[in-house]
């Protein structure tokens, strides 16, 4: 087999991160040049793959690929009490939105367009010193307001965990189940909340590097960081540490932050920490990132109430339900993100070319990437859906332990369907959110609200195919329809 990978991997050495992703044709040439078949460097060409999409795709399809052994490990190496919790701790550390405020999204769209006038040279960004400045306030900035960003996360996850698996392991024992009050939550949730503390003082320096065009290193260390997580979670699981699982996948995630941001891309943090002195160039907060950054942060907080929240409640009435829910959850989220991939690595791209008023090359990058994205999000839903009506049909041991793991034929159908319709949204609203402004606010509100109220409406009665239903329903019908009317109008208004 020919070796793909010089021609995709950029420099591996320290001090000289790639200062841009290859265009799609040279990738393409790269390859054709390594011995890849013509045919498949067309169909490269042809998809818009470039480093930072390869590597973000691998390490969705790693999850993908993998998702069904952990699932499997998790269904024989794990309690079915423990699986409940495995799901919920996932769900609690969702309250990060309450403090991180939607900032990071506005980091990367703010640094994107100082990057139009600066390039990477020997490990430091340089050219335009009045965007080279207003990047240094940025990060300063930035770097500050995460600090104590990660110290209130840090109380609310261990005031807030703690009652709420308090209370919920009360209210098991009360109405008669077996077992769930042996399980040891306290322990892995304490350490993890400390381990996902220290990630969030670290999220804003990834977000500058993703702002600013570095997006194959980031993905690259992100596709490794899946490899490696994996791994160590799966050597917990059979090694029966159940939960304590979740918190050597958190310390591997650190450790791959710490090395992008100490490490490889150390020099260029260092010359942005350098004191402007009496430089004019600094970002002010209340005009440019208050204004995008509360509209973030409170449709974040009602995104949660459609997305986590229902899981919780399943945790806390319906016995199993959240284990199932949670588990395909999650291979739709690793699927979607893939997917997803060729429009969100563009992000830095999109801000630039605003930046510029490219108005026309931004339209025909966009819908050429968001046209991919819908058409692999669609197959991957269809092959799931697909997937687990068969391990429901067969008379397999092994498939019939797996579908019990899994939501039904029915519910995973609709939870599907409308991961398909939220691709839709997903892919508008990081079109406009590149222009630093979010008109939708009002309409993000209602659909989440009114998406949470249909899930929780109907997982009551139903449990985890209520909810699914309750997500198709919401999604599909009211909010991605409403949210592209917006971008439609406002794509015509701003350009």
């Amino acid at each position: 087999m020919p070796d793909l990978w010089p021609a995709i991997r950029g420099s591996d050495r320290a001090g000289e991160p790639v200062t841009a992703d290859k265009p799609d044709s040279e990738t393409a040439g790269a390859l054709a040049r390594t011995g890849v078949p013509g045919w498949l460097a067309g169909l490269v060409s042809t998809l818009g793959v470039d480093r930072s999409i390869l590597y973000a795709v691998l390490a969705r399809v790693w999850q993908v690929l993998t998702g069904p052994i952990s699932q499997l490990l998790l269904i024989l190496y794990v309690s079915p009490a423990a699986r409940d919790y495995y799901y919920a701790f996932t769900s609690m550390l969702g309250l990060q939105i309450f403090v991180e405020l939607g900032l990071h999204v506005v980091i990367i769209n703010l640094a994107s367009h100082e990057w139009s006038g600066l390039r990477l040279e020997a490990g430091r960004p340089t050219g335009d010193e009045t965007a080279r400045w207003r990047l240094n306030s940025l990060s300063r900035l930035m770097t500050r307001w995460y600090a104590w960003a990660a110290a209130v996360f840090l109380l609310v996850l261990l005031v807030a965990g703690w009652w709420f698996f308090e209370s919920a392991e009360r209210v098991r024992q009360a109405a008669g189940g077996e077992g769930e009050g042996l399980v040891a939550w306290s322990g892995p949730w304490c350490v993890l909340a400390c381990l996902i503390s220290l990630q969030l003082t670290l999220l804003p320096r990834l977000s500058i590097l993703e702002g600013c065009h570095q997006v194959a290193s980031l993905y690259r260390t992100r596709f490794w960081q899946a490899i490696a997580g994996t791994m160590a979670v799966w050597v917990c699981l059979a090694a029966g540490l159940e939960l304590w699982a979740l918190v050597v996948s958190a310390a591997v995630r650190l450790a791959g932050d710490q090395y992008l941001v100490r490490w490889r891309y150390g020099e260029f943090f260092r010359s942005l920490q350098q004191d402007p002195g009496a430089s004019t160039a600094v970002i002010d907060w209340k005009q440019e990132i208050l204004p995008l950054q509360w509209r973030i942060a409170l449709q974040g907080f009602v995104f949660w109430l459609a997305v986590q929240l229902p899981l919780l409640f399943v945790f806390r009435r319906h016995e199993g339900d959240a284990a199932r829910l949670g588990m395909t959850w999650t291979i739709l989220t690793a699927a979607q993100g893939a997917a997803l991939a060729w429009v969100e690595t563009r992000r830095p791209q999109f801000g630039s070319l605003i930046a510029e008023r490219k108005f026309p090359q931004l339209d025909a990058l966009f819908f050429r990437v968001s046209g991919i994205s819908m058409v692999l999000m669609t197959l991957a839903a269809l092959f799931l859906s697909a997937l687990v009506w068969l391990l429901n049909v067969v008379d397999i041991p092994l498939a019939e332990r797996v579908a019990a793991g899994l939501l039904s034929p029915w519910g995973t159908l609709f939870l599907s369907l409308g991961f398909v319709s939220q691709q839709v949204s997903q892919c508008v609203n990081l079109y406009v959110r590149a222009h630093n402004r979010d008109p939708f606010l009002l309409a993000s509100i209602s659909s989440n609200l009114t998406v949470a109220g249909l899930q929780l409406w109907l997982g009551w009665t139903y449990g985890g195919l209520g909810v699914a239903a309750g997500y198709f329903l919401g999604v599909t019908l009211v909010q991605s329809p409403l949210l592209t009317l917006i971008w439609w109008r406002i794509r015509r208004d701003w350009h």
